[in-house]
């Protein structure tokens, strides 16, 4: 098991470095480089198992950290032969959200993204868990399973807010060669229950419906729900709330026909209703306008005058982003009761109802951030992100003893 760590701060990784050796790996397998080119002497006659990268490498150690060495040297592994291209390569930055563009290629070109911190060692517990998964892959060691599984379309700031709940979040770890998830645990009743989180690559009901279906094989969850930011039907909610997709489906499914010297297409939707048992549960947190209130007192930054409310009712999902009040008018003609758009959640029911038996309960409970129209805008992104994650934590903690129960119903099939 060999790896490079490609880094000009080499001093912090001292400590990660006793955590590997505590774990078995072997020093003499673990190299140190501070610059680019130190790196592709490196992998010019080596074949390492794990590269760890970070944004920003001098192209010599003498000289001053670009961004740009650092992916020139991605681009080089992918599409080059001269170097050897690690099985596994991790970025690591101190502050991911100063360079989008850098973010944008490193999660495309390698494993996992990682954000290093003085204050914490999830960033190195991060690493030493992807060796270690390294370490055994081949040996068909078992993935220890999940209660629940909570799925993001964004890392932020839809799994920002997750992993603020008060529930002993780890450190992100790998499950399979593509799935990275962190893990905790809360508590319902006198029981302890553990939960994963993990975000999608991108937006999306494809990607989300292979992330879902990976998720569900590997963790056997008893249920599966999708947290995050949405666009509401303007005059049937406002910023904040939570809605509830029953149903979800693809406003976009049919059949394109010609009409002339036209094209339209005829509507087909395949409508999938969420778990009826985890639907009413959260029916009964619908007038608890006392916990709604304290979720709406207790957030930091920007948000609206109204106390968020739980909408249950339809919700479609499409491959793009709305900002046009018009599209949004025309996908109600599909269900006169819409009550919200978005781009995931029908792939994540679509992954749940299709897994094998036992399949897991799921929901979607996505919150309203703007309505799809001009107007739209990431005022409250952060705000709705918040509400749906402690709408999630208020339904599981009060009932997640009834919901994660064995006797719990089958989902039913779409309609």
């Amino acid at each position: 098991m060999k790896i490079l760590i490609a880094d000009d701060q080499t001093r912090r990784y001292e400590r990660l470095i006793a955590q590997l050796l505590n774990e078995g790996f072997s020093r003499s397998n673990i190299h140190l480089v501070a610059s680019a080119n130190d790196a592709r002497d490196k992998m010019e006659s080596i074949t390492f198992d794990l590269l760890v990268l970070d944004f920003m490498l001098p192209l010599w150690p003498d000289q001053e950290p670009n961004v740009q060495h650092s992916i020139d040297l991605l681009f080089e592994l992918q599409n080059g032969d001269a170097l050897k291209r690690p099985r596994k390569i991790l970025g690591i930055t101190g502050d991911i959200s100063l360079m989008p563009d850098a973010k944008a290629n490193f999660e495309r070109m390698t494993w996992n993204v990682l954000e290093f911190s003085e204050r914490d060692d999830a960033w190195s517990n991060s690493i030493l868990a992807s060796a270690k998964y390294l370490g055994v892959t081949g040996q068909r060691t078992a993935v220890e399973g999940a209660d629940v599984v909570v799925v993001c379309a964004l890392r932020s700031p839809e799994l920002d807010q997750i992993l603020k709940l008060p529930w002993k979040w780890g450190p992100s770890e790998p499950i399979d060669d593509h799935t990275f998830v962190h893990r905790g645990t809360f508590s319902s009743g006198t029981r302890t229950y553990s939960v994963a989180a993990a975000f999608a690559p991108r937006m999306g009901m494809v990607a989300t419906a292979l992330l879902s279906a990976r998720l569900i094989a590997a963790l056997r969850p008893k249920l599966v729900a999708m947290c995050g930011i949405c666009a509401g039907v303007r005059d049937k909610t406002n910023f904040g709330d939570v809605l509830i997709a029953d149903p979800a489906w693809d406003f976009q499914s049919g059949k394109q026909q010609q009409q002339g010297d036209s094209a339209s297409l005829a509507f087909a939707p395949h409508q999938i209703p969420c778990t009826p048992l985890v639907r009413s549960h959260l029916e009964q947190l619908r007038d608890d306008n006392a916990a709604l209130y304290e979720i709406h007192t207790h957030f930091e930054g920007t948000s609206p005058g109204n106390v968020p409310r739980i909408v249950v009712g339809p919700v479609a999902s499409g491959s793009a982003v709305i900002a046009n009040g018009n599209i949004v008018e025309e996908i109600k003609k599909q269900h006169r009761n819409l009550v919200g758009v978005e781009m995931e959640g029908y792939g994540l029911y679509a992954a749940a109802q299709d897994a094998a038996t036992p399949q897991p309960s799921f929901v979607s409970l996505k919150s309203v951030c703007d309505f799809g129209d001009a107007h739209k805008g990431d005022d409250y992104q952060r705000y709705a992100a918040y509400t749906s994650a402690r709408v999630f934590q208020l339904l599981m903690e009060r009932f997640g003893t009834r919901l994660l129960s064995s006797e719990q119903p089958q989902s039913k099939r779409g309609r």
